[in-house]
């Protein structure tokens, strides 16, 4: 039995405004950017547009506020490494009927 369902889902892009700030050396760090629609609750996957060499990050995006999404950044490197700078990084929300009750069962 599934509870629950998928009130809405899209894909869109954001960060072709973002300045990112270095991700220090052996770290991991989080780094909010603006993300109009989105909102808290929401499940979103991201996907950077391009490879950068020793930079890694998080698929799972967390919603931080309504419109602003967080990323965590990681950096195994022996120097900081600052993502490229305004890029067309892409998404895909899906929206959950709310409220979200942690008993349903599959």
């Amino acid at each position: 039995m599934m509870i629950g369902n998928l009130f809405a889902h899209k894909a869109f892009t954001f960060g072709t405004d973002k300045t990112w700030a270095e991700v220090a050396t052996i770290t991991t760090a989080e780094q909010t950017v603006n993300a109009p629609g989105v909102k808290v609750g929401d499940f979103v996957h991201v996907e950077a547009p391009t490879h950068q060499a020793g930079l890694d990050y998080n698929p799972a995006a967390r919603v931080a506020t309504d419109g602003v999404l967080t990323i965590k950044f990681s950096n195994p490197t022996a120097a900081g490494i600052t993502p490229t700078a305004a890029l067309a990084w892409r998404g895909l929300l899906f929206r959950p009927e709310l409220p979200l009750n942690n008993s349903a069962t599959i």
